[in-house]
């Protein structure tokens, strides 16, 4: 029987880590678009309403949301990436 007590573990232990990547998977997609970034990461300053009002070329979004990075915007590499082309995209001058 200890066997089958080990198959039932490593079953379980698989399904807990399949469950944890799936879970990790779905939760970094949550700001995997730039509106989302835009209203979770920059709405933590100043409300959203401020950069929808807007029209700026792409290198000048680049150039705002670095400067909003100085002051202390949380964005990685490529969440900055995805941010200044949903903003460039849609608040475009």
């Amino acid at each position: 029987m200890p066997a089958q007590g080990g198959s039932v573990k490593k079953v379980a232990v698989t399904t807990v880590a399949l469950s944890l990547m799936v879970s990790g998977a779905a939760l970094g997609g949550v700001f995997s678009n730039g509106q989302s970034l835009l209203e979770s990461r920059c709405a933590v300053c100043h409300p959203s309403s401020k950069a929808k009002v807007l029209k700026r070329t792409p290198a000048q979004w680049d150039g705002i949301v670095s400067n909003m990075m100085k002051k202390g915007a949380k964005l990685n590499a490529e969440e900055k990436k995805t941010l200044v082309k949903y903003l460039a995209e849609n608040y475009k001058k």
